[in-house]
């Protein structure tokens, strides 16, 4: 059938049938993808980084697209399922690898906040989502777990590309389930194959976390993730019982691609100036909800006016050019003249030496022998958890405006590096975690950890009064 190459600068061509370039890609709500970043403000920090949602979700496509090719090469995959069931899952996957990201809001992560979850679940309702998923056995559990973009994305796949999936005999309910992580079609008693499809796009090692980590990576610059992915995409294999995993081809890479991952979000997503400029964008969007009266970013402004950063910038650009004299005005200023205050450490090694004292922990969590108190991460708990007080107490100490003080870490979804233990490796007939086989070992990854921002030339001030105020609140509870 004929085709249309895309040139990717991770995977170099990406090819795809034009019909699916016609039915889904050259569609207004695809292309919208191109006007979405997918590290938000990073590109504050890092210039590079202004690869998009709309290239990353090309490269997912053809990634999994080629892992389940190399699947289907497998006598044992292909075993006990025909050649037409093989060919349903694989445009299933192809499909649902594409649309993946389409209900992404502006910035990413960023402004899935400003969401309303309540009409999105009405329109889950609405378009037939919860009765397909009913119908298949699955109840609401996944709908109930799904993050605002991933229902809104679902809604976009039944609304604005159902007859086009049903066109190339998809079934648009599935697609949905597969951005779940689950297939309908293995919950109503298909071949496992089904559910091997599903996991493909949402698992441990799912083809979308290995293209957003290698094209962070390079998208920035940052150079801290080192692995053969060719091997990597080699390497996946399945199992009846266990489904998707990876053989013995993956143990030379696996230990690059668990640590790679871990050095993205800790030097790019967790440095600290990334930290603050999505931090300050966030804080922008809840200003000119506060000055307006609107949300910024709606599901229907990117369900019908396919809303993207480029129309919320402009709306921030005019909010901020009618009320000068509002906060809103001030933080927009600091955005477009990227004028960002002073982290009062930049690491966690500055965190242990600033905080110090008593508090000096290792960086691992111990303490030293003559330490009878709390650790450095203690500190960071109680940073974080009081984080909205303690901004008031440093703003009234400093004396200066509490939006000029912020206590943060990144802007993504938590993330626990001990998940990554979870990677299954397939030996000897066997399935077993790269936990259980050992491969993880005894890493003491580092942690994130909160940044104090605060104007310059107060840092010591800072240091000093969130110190005194730790040891009242926390250090007296201790005992000797």
């Amino acid at each position: 059938m004929p085709t249309t190459q895309f040139k990717d600068p991770v995977h170099g061509y990406v090819e795809l049938p034009d019909a699916l370039v016609d039915g889904v890609v050259d569609t207004r709500p695809f292309q919208r993808l191109r006007y979405v970043r997918q590290l938000s403000a990073t590109h504050l920090v890092y210039p590079g980084a202004n690869h998009t949602r709309f290239e990353h979700s090309l490269g997912v496509y053809h990634l999994g697209r080629t892992v389940f090719e190399n699947l289907r090469r497998q006598s044992y995959f292909t075993r006990d399922a025909t050649t037409d069931e093989l060919e349903e899952i694989q445009r299933t996957l192809e499909c649902a690898c594409l649309l993946h990201d389409v209900g992404h809001p502006p910035f990413s992560h960023l402004s899935e906040g400003f969401l309303d979850e309540g009409v999105l679940r009405e329109r889950t309702v609405d378009v037939g989502l919860v009765d397909a998923f009913d119908r298949a056995g699955v109840g609401g559990a996944p709908l109930r777990s799904a993050s605002p973009h991933e229902l809104l994305g679902c809604v976009l796949i039944v609304e604005a590309y159902g007859d086009a999936l049903r066109a190339f005999d998809v079934d648009p309910f599935e697609v949905c389930a597969y951005v779940l992580g689950y297939s309908l079609a293995y919950e109503r008693g298909e071949p496992w194959q089904y559910g091997v499809g599903a996991q493909l796009l949402h698992s441990p090692i799912d083809v979308d976390r290995l293209d957003y980590i290698t094209r962070d990576n390079r998208m920035t610059g940052a150079g801290v993730l080192s692995f053969d992915v060719d091997r990597m995409v080699d390497a996946y294999t399945a199992h009846p019982e266990e489904g998707l995993a990876l053989t013995e081809k993956a143990l030379s890479t696996i230990g690059n691609y668990l640590e790679g991952r871990i050095a993205l979000y800790m030097w790019v997503t967790q440095h600290h100036k990334a930290v603050y400029a999505n931090r300050l964008l966030q804080e922008l969007l809840g200003e000119y909800e506060a000055v307006t009266g609107e949300s910024p970013v709606t599901v229907e402004g990117v369900l019908s006016r396919e809303l993207d950063d480029n129309a919320v910038l402009e709306r921030l650009r005019i909010a901020a050019r009618e009320h000068p004299d509002s906060t809103l005005a001030s933080m927009y200023d600091r955005f477009r003249g990227r004028r960002f205050p002073a982290t009062c450490w930049k690491h966690r090694i500055a965190f242990a030496d600033r905080i110090g004292g008593n508090l000096g922990g290792e960086g691992d969590g111990e303490r030293r022998s003559d330490d009878r108190g709390p650790d450095i991460d203690d500190f960071a708990a109680w940073l974080t958890e009081g984080d909205d007080r303690l901004e008031r107490l440093l703003a009234d100490a400093l004396d200066v405006p509490v939006h000029e003080v912020w206590i943060d870490r990144s802007y993504v979804p938590a993330y626990d590096p001990d998940e990554l233990e979870d990677i299954p490796i397939a030996y000897g007939g066997t399935t077993r975690s790269v936990g259980e086989w050992g491969l993880y070992g005894d890493r003491a990854f580092d942690v994130p950890i909160p940044f104090v921002f605060v104007p310059d030339g107060t840092k010591r001030r800072a240091i000093s009064v969130l110190r005194e105020a730790f040891e009242r609140e926390v250090g007296e509870e201790t005992p000797a």
